[in-house]
């Protein structure tokens, strides 16, 4: 990566091997130095030039281009050298505005300190570079170290006024900011996912851009990467032309598994910037839930064999509160009783923030934990704290649970927070527990960090632990082994040493869980490296609290804790509350976060780009079309078993149905995939989803009509349940955007013995996504069932806030689990006469769905075959074990689609495969999907191009014109639209006027006799029988009013 500058007109280019930013500001300002003479005489500018300077000021035009394209006579090259300066562009991180000045911010020094996986480093920031895109006069700092700075008197003077951005580049080169060339940052390993094409920018960015220090300075030209097309996107990432950074603590060490087996060892920490008001320190949180000191850790082992992630939260409670100091002369010494806790608002407006910052954990996590680190003696600061925290929690349960009857009798006493038996919470889209560890200093120092964990710690927390799981990815056989479905939030006053401390043992017990669930055996070496990591961890986020010490709710920067030997930091935090005062660290923060008043976010303009994309939408019936495809959507409970029986080429390609036809997509739910052992933290054996991958095929190469191949796209197991999506070969070059996202619903040792599996992806420009379920079991749990319903609809997301129903067609399948309201009896006989009709009157999801209740909006195929559950294994009978369970259509294929999209060609269950207690349900489906001609399109967008350029020139105009004020004009700049009247409405396109035009009454009458007018005797009422024409000639009007 390299940078030009051409000085006047003032035009940056930062350029790659094949692509290149253009990045220009319309009205640059400069300024006359002696030693300078690249400048025209000074010239008087009219009001109307002024007023748009104002109007420019933060806007920037940047265009993405080929290199090729691109003219470089009259640039300088100041891109920083390795040799002269010991720097290199390394990452585009953003533009700063400060003061009207807008800066180019690149990283341009770091140090390799984490490796995640293979392929994936993490660098932390030692240096950065700024320069300014409409303002010479900071030219001179350009590429300086800082040991070079203020060296001269013009450089004193300049210092003395302050170089906009050098706070901020001091800030960044703290050495506690990192990014990667590779990946996202701000996104953990689940997210990430293992797929090949990982891009350095997550699409999804609604939780995770919490820790992106830099969203200010990049959120428009995230904007304008999305408007890019795939490839030139795929270019844009790979040089680098966008970096997010985080803050806090990473590090990768080498550790030793086994004799035969080494590992990389990986802690991050992400420190949360997204509140309004002190990010650190002993501060509540603002009104969308967001707290003070928020940090979200993830460990990471890497193996030749498997990968393991896991992650734990940590926030000050969120409610609306502060810790004053009753400072005097009197009490100068340090006193428990000079602090005390403030409420700064009322508990209801406190409750709605604290459910919002719960809600957000629990859609983007799953299930909840709360470690409860804070002192239970209600006397002391921390104690009303505590308390206050359990009467918004309380609230919480009472407004949120699904049984109000059982909320009213919810008593959260001390007895429901034992530590032998937490507090569980049953919420609509996510469960909520509690258990308290009020922990002690003196403990805390008893332990330490080494490789034992105390067994009081560990106990009361064992059953979340094997409840939510840890991600294990099997490296060999590239599918998962298990996924984290919940997280531990950990409580306590500042959340630094105590929760720092609990997060530790709560992240090696899960380790250990999770390798002795795979029959791997710990090593000493292990909780050793691990140990030190979590310690260095909290001797880091210390050191940064003490440095961002808040001392006003106004400003935007942090307190907290100290070092372990200094006593200078310890009474630093005791009283820098009360005699600090805003430090320049603090007002750095704030320009980095772009939170200063005076501090105006750019707005991003690439003319040729957005010309180029609204063209091609009022054409994009050139280029694009409608393709019909085929598509088997099936479901099946095998009850924990694998088979190859024959029979099974009737489930996917039935004699009987007269099947004929290749399938598009094949996508086929397990329930029971593998049988699950309760205290297993990990109970995936991956074995059996492989085989059944294999199986099914084999079955599609072996039995399918034409001579296509198919491949398997995505499979992905959640305990019991599993979904696999297979492609016809030739068909693979439409997918794009594939992801998955899980909601488990089962609750207890068996956690993941129920929930929903999505899958989304767009087929060509259609939005398409299968789900596979397993919800509630027992004849009278019809309201669990709907509860499971409810809580996968809401749970299942995918990037860019996606839920299923906003897919164009959703394909849903699974064990539902519902039943037939009727004695074994009365069922058996009308099965015995195929009187299905009568029978699915009394089918527990028919009546659901007639009442609108589950699964609104969806629609189901008559059903003309036999209840699928329960048989005896083996055997067309019907359940003769004890329970004599009533046959019932537990096996459901349902459907929802946009435009009629969907249109199903059969509904059947394939009755000959008998070796599970269930059988098979399948549906085909004929999906209208729209397909988009690359060639064409490419071809039509070269012609819009070529079509924009002759009119105002190439790519080089935005270079060598003095003027660009055209590419950055907005209807808001110039004028406001008149206001609406009888007669035109300013909505609409030009001002058009607002009136209906009758055809009648336009003709051209050119002799006028025949010219038409309403018939004043017509009817006013449309609904009156009349024999009056609606319309006469002048002539007959005229002889109406002469009679």
């Amino acid at each position: 990566m390299k940078i030009f500058l051409k000085e006047k007109p003032r035009t940056f280019i930062v350029v790659d091997t094949s692509y290149s930013l253009i990045i220009r500001h319309p009205n640059p300002t400069y300024k006359h130095h002696e030693h300078v003479h690249r400048h025209d005489a000074h010239h008087y500018h009219s009001s109307k030039e002024l007023r748009n300077g104002q109007l420019n000021n933060n806007k920037v035009i940047v265009e993405f281009i080929r290199t090729e394209l691109i003219s470089i006579t009259g640039f300088t090259d100041i891109t920083p050298n390795k040799v002269r300066n010991n720097k290199l562009l390394m990452g585009f991180i953003g533009f700063l505005n400060v003061k009207g000045n807008i800066h180019l911010g690149f990283i341009t020094r770091s140090t390799k300190v984490a490796s995640p996986r293979l392929g994936e480093t993490v660098h932390m920031i030692n240096d950065v570079d700024f320069y300014c895109l409409n303002n010479d006069q900071f030219d001179s700092w350009m590429n300086r170290n800082e040991e070079d700075l203020a060296l001269t008197n013009e450089e004193l003077e300049l210092s003395s006024i302050g170089y906009p951005a050098g706070s901020v580049k001091k800030l960044l080169s703290l050495g506690n900011f990192y990014f990667s060339k590779e990946f996202d940052v701000t996104t953990t390993l689940q997210e990430r996912g293992f797929a090949a094409n990982r891009s350095n920018v997550a699409t999804d960015r609604s939780y995770s851009e919490r820790f992106c220090w830099n969203a200010y300075m990049v959120s428009d030209f995230l904007d304008l990467r999305e408007r890019l097309s795939i490839y030139e996107r795929e270019q844009f990432d790979r040089a680098g032309f966008l970096t997010v950074i985080t803050r806090g603590y990473t590090k990768s060490v080498n550790v030793t598994l086994t004799d035969d087996l080494d590992a990389l060892l990986t802690l991050v920490s992400k420190q949360s910037c997204s509140k309004n008001g002190p990010l650190f320190g002993e501060w509540g949180c603002d009104d969308r839930g967001n707290v003070s000191n928020y940090l979200e850790s993830e460990v990471i082992i890497y193996t030749e064999l498997f990968c393991f992630s896991y992650i734990i939260v940590r926030g000050n409670i969120p409610s609306f509160w502060e810790l004053q100091n009753r400072f005097s002369k009197k009490n100068i010494i340090y006193s428990k009783k000079s602090k005390k806790i403030v409420f700064t608002r009322s508990f209801e407006a406190s409750q709605h923030a604290f459910n919002l910052h719960f809600d957000t954990l629990g859609q983007h996590f799953g299930d909840i934990h709360i470690v409860n680190c804070l002192l239970q003696d209600e006397h002391s600061y921390k104690g009303q704290l505590n308390q206050n925290f359990k009467e918004h929690l309380q609230s919480l349960i009472r407004s949120r649970e699904a049984g109000l009857d059982q909320a009213e009798d919810l008593e959260l006493g001390q007895d429901a927070y034992a530590r032998d038996g937490p507090a569980s919470i049953p919420l609509n889209n996510y469960r909520l527990t509690i258990t308290d560890l009020p922990i002690s200093t003196a403990y805390m120092k008893r332990i330490g960090y080494n490789g034992s964990n105390p067994l009081d710690v560990v106990l009361p927390l064992t059953n979340a632990m094997l409840d939510f799981g840890a991600m294990f990815f099997d490296l060999k056989r590239l599918s998962y082994i298990g996924r984290q479905l919940g997280v531990f939030r950990v409580n306590s006053f500042d959340c630094l040493t105590k929760a720092n401390f609990i997060s530790k043992i709560i992240s090696q017990e899960v380790i250990d869980l999770a390798l002795r669930d795979m029959g791997i055996e710990r090593t000493h070496d292990l909780h050793v490296r691990h140990s030190q990591l979590w310690a260095e961890n909290d001797d880091m986020l210390k050191k940064l609290a003490v440095n961002f010490l808040s001392n006003t709710s106004k400003i935007q920067s942090s307190s907290s804790s100290n070092s372990k030997n200094s006593l200078k930091q310890q009474m630093t935090r005791k009283y820098l509350n009360v005699v600090g005062e805003v430090k320049p660290s603090e007002i750095a923060m704030l320009k980095l976060l772009g939170r200063l008043q005076d501090q105006d976010g750019v707005r991003l303009y690439n003319p040729f780009h957005q010309y180029v994309g609204r063209e091609l939408k009022k054409r994009a019936s050139e280029y694009s079309y409608r393709k019909d495809i085929r598509i088997f959507a099936s479901t099946f409970n095998v009850n924990g078993t694998v088979s190859s029986d024959p029979t099974l080429k009737e489930w996917l390609f039935s004699s009987e149905d007269k099947v004929n036809q290749d399938y598009d997509l094949v996508c086929v739910g397990f329930e029971e995939i593998v049988e699950l052992t309760p205290g297993k933290m990990i109970n995936v054996k991956s074995d059996n989803l492989v085989k059944w991958e294999q199986q099914i095929k084999s079955l599609l190469d072996k039995h399918g009509i034409g001579k296509d191949r198919y491949l398997p796209l995505w499979s992905w197991q959640m305990g019991g349940l599993a979904i696999m999506l297979f492609i016809k070969e030739t068909q693979i070059g439409n997918i794009t955007n594939l992801e998955g996202s899980v909601k488990k619903t089962g609750l207890g040792g068996m956690s993941a013995n129920k929930g929903g599996i999505a899958i989304s992806f767009n087929y060509s420009n259609t939005l398409i996504c299968f789900v596979c379920s397993h919800l509630a079991a027992g004849l009278n749990n019809v309201d669990e069932r709907h509860q499971n319903y409810k809580a996968i609809a809401k749970g299942i997301r995918f990037s860019k806030h996606k839920k299923i129903r906003d897919h164009d067609a959703v394909i849903w399948m699974g064990d539902f689990n519902y039943r037939i309201a009727l004695q074994i009896e009365q069922v058996k006989a009308l099965i015995e006469r195929k009187n299905y009709q009568k029978l699915f009157e009394y089918d527990q999801l028919n009546k659901q769905m007639a009442d609108g209740e589950t699964f609104p909006f969806y629609g189901e195929m008559e059903i003309t075959f036999a209840p699928t559950y329960k048989f005896d294994n083996n055997s067309n009978v019907y359940d003769t074990s004890e329970k004599q369970r009533i046959p019932a259509w537990t096996d459901r294929v349902l459907s929802m689609s946009k435009g009629k999209i969907l249109r199903q060609e059969l509904y059947n269950s394939a009755d000959k495969v008998l070796f599970s207690d269930h059988r098979p349900v399948y549906a085909i489906f004929n999906a209208s999907v729209i397909m988009v001609n690359e060639v064409a399109k490419k071809a039509i967008s070269s012609d819009i191009y070529d079509n924009y350029r002759r009119v105002v020139g190439d790519i080089n105009v935005l270079i060598t014109a003095n003027n660009v004020d055209r590419f950055v004009d907005d209807i808001s700049d110039n004028f406001m639209p008149p206001p609406s009247s009888d007669t035109s409405k300013w909505w609409l396109d030009g001002g058009i006027l607002a009136k209906v035009n009758i055809k009648e009454l336009q003709e051209d009458w050119s002799d006028g006799g025949n010219q038409k007018f309403i018939n004043p005797k017509h009817p006013v009422n449309p609904f009156i029988s009349t024999l009056e024409p609606e319309f006469i000639t002048k002539l007959e009007l005229t002889n109406r009013i002469m009679n």
